[in-house]
């Protein structure tokens, strides 16, 4: 800092001999503004000089992290036949896609057709009690018969009705009947992964038919260093990087224990497959920025080297006042600010070359000005 207020002294002599021709700019002023560099709007805007305004950030740390693409298991469906049967169509084949509600196959069961062949007799049960529930309600009303055989008709057509209605929800529990086969559609959209079988093949409950994997909603872990994975929370947002481009993710999952060999901590991206870029099985890079505490960030494009030390250009009512700041590190382009500005100040983002040799007379190949 002395050698900052040195400079601005010698820099004060240097505006006193400069003569009529800056005397706007120089002569007529109080001896606490020699350190301002007075510069009107108009010249501003002629200089092409371009302000940010001073605010906090999240100072998080932006860390690469190695990563690999797996699958989603929330998003995998294992296909099962419900019945035991004979495969009688298949309607994909392994490697197509397929949406939800897509038909997979039809499968004839025994046990499906007698449950049919029930649920018929059932229904023409019923049907049967009922017109004969309805004819006695009505001698009923006109008193050709006694309460007694009214009330019996009534009993068996409730009880026909039920069963009826019983055998029916069994049907239905098995999912879609088409004529005497059942039809197995597919639970959710993705890739036919694996296809276990073929046209006759019989097939029981413990039977596998197809796996569905979608690829829309991907895993990605990434293997954090023990330090970096505390500061990565839940819910921070990430990028999924691949020579292909890259893939807004978010983090749901920050490994418990650290990895014996690697010395390194789990941590889970779940990403949006835009266009299928992602494969599970590939490695990518993970890009996550750690949430950090709010703090004084500033434009790298701010900030010019004086005597060692990093100065900015803060706008005042007449110019720029040059003034000495103390930064924790970089960050993206930005430096963090521990002391010297504070927040709704405007500084220099461009022209600051110009400012800086304005202020010590000196170009930024070291010649005087």
């Amino acid at each position: 800092m002395r050698k900052l207020a040195l400079l601005l002294a010698l820099a004060g002599f240097v505006y006193a001999g400069e003569g009529h021709k800056h005397e706007e700019e120089g002569h007529g002023h109080e001896e606490g503004h020699k350190e301002e560099i007075h510069m009107t709007q108009d010249h501003m805007r002629e200089l092409g000089i371009k302000l940010y305004t001073v605010k906090k950030e999240p100072s998080g740390k932006a860390l690469k992290i190695p990563a690999e693409v797996v699958e989603n298991p929330l998003l995998n469906y294992s296909i099962y036949s419900p019945v035991e049967g004979i495969v009688r169509k298949l309607y994909v084949k392994e490697g197509d896609y397929v949406k939800g509600g897509t038909p997979l196959a039809e499968v004839y069961s025994p046990d499906l057709a007698n449950l049919i062949g029930e649920v018929q007799m059932a229904k023409v049960r019923m049907e049967s009690a009922k017109k004969v529930f309805e004819r006695d309600k009505e001698l009923y009303s006109q008193k050709v018969i006694q309460y007694t055989r009214f009330y019996n008709s009534m009993v068996e057509y409730e009880r026909a009705k039920g069963e009826y209605e019983a055998l029916l929800g069994k049907l239905k529990s098995y999912g879609e009947v088409k004529g005497y086969n059942l039809l197995i559609r597919s639970p959710g959209s993705g890739y036919i992964v694996s296809q276990r079988v073929a046209l006759g093949d019989s097939v029981g409950l413990d039977s596998l038919l197809f796996k569905v994997h979608s690829h829309d909603v991907l895993w990605v872990y990434g293997w954090a260093e023990e330090g970096s994975a505390r500061e990565i929370k839940h819910g921070v947002r990430g990028s999924v990087i691949t020579a292909e481009g890259g893939l807004p993710c978010s983090i749901d999952y920050v490994g418990h224990e650290v990895d014996r060999k690697t010395r390194r901590v789990k941590v889970r991206c779940v990403a949006k497959n835009r266009d299928h870029i992602l494969k599970p099985g590939m490695f990518v890079s993970l890009h996550v920025r750690t949430k950090g505490k709010p703090a004084i960030l500033v434009p790298k494009s701010a900030v010019q080297e004086i005597e060692e030390e990093k100065v900015v250009f803060v706008r005042t009512d007449d110019g720029f006042e040059p003034r000495e700041i103390k930064v924790l590190r970089e960050l993206d382009g930005y430096y963090v600010v521990l002391e010297g500005l504070k927040e709704g100040e405007k500084v220099a983002v461009s022209g600051t070359v110009f400012l800086k040799t304005k202020l010590t007379g000196v170009e930024e190949g070291g010649h005087a000005h």
